[in-house]
């Protein structure tokens, strides 16, 4: 449960709460699949609907060094105010390849469906503090990409224990103006896992 859903930086429920949840399942070998699903994607953008991910994957470390590798879909469902689905947003599908080394990380994501929504590259880093994270991450590629524009964010979080964490975002350069908010987003989600 989150106060918005923020994603890369955006703010996608149009600041209003959202619900997720997954299902997950992983072995001892490293390799796992999952399914995500979420309310209010897209309120932003004036619609209302759902974002159901799939994901299937591989991870593994040694000492410090750590990897995943990951194929994720995003699937969507937009209404309107009337209840008609809306089809203007394309689902979108990646390659997410993640390296890690004590508490720095960098990963980035390549889409896979260029002539559906563009080619696009999407890197992090990621350092975690502690009970703080910070994630610096940018979104490059054609002008025509799913993200409508290339942009920079940086994000700050800090876990008040193993449910609650407030994250700080704020969107820091992007090549058209105003595509997304140059305020900062203030989020506080509570998550609660069960095995």
């Amino acid at each position: 449960i989150a106060s918005s859903f923020l994603w890369h930086g955006q703010n996608l429920s149009g600041g209003e709460g959202v619900v997720a949840g997954s299902l997950d399942w992983y072995n001892d070998a490293g390799a796992y699949a999952g399914v995500w699903s979420g309310s209010g994607d897209t309120k932003a953008d004036g619609y209302g609907g759902s974002e159901t991910d799939l994901y299937v994957g591989y991870a593994g470390e040694a000492g410090d060094l750590s990897f995943d590798i990951m194929y994720a879909t995003y699937l969507y469902n937009q209404e309107d105010t009337d209840g008609n689905v809306n089809n203007d947003i394309n689902d979108i599908a990646e390659v997410i390849v993640t390296l890690g080394y004590d508490a720095f990380s960098v990963s980035v994501a390549k889409n896979t469906d260029t002539d559906k929504n563009g080619d696009y590259l999407f890197a992090t880093l990621g350092m975690e503090a502690g009970d703080f994270a910070f994630t610096l991450g940018n979104i490059s590629g054609s002008e025509e990409n799913y993200y409508g524009t290339d942009y920079s964010y940086v994000d700050a979080a800090y876990a008040y224990n193993d449910a609650i964490t407030f994250t700080f975002s704020q969107i820091v350069d992007q090549d058209v103006a105003d595509t997304y908010s140059d305020g900062g987003q203030f989020v506080v989600s509570y998550s609660l896992p069960i095995e």
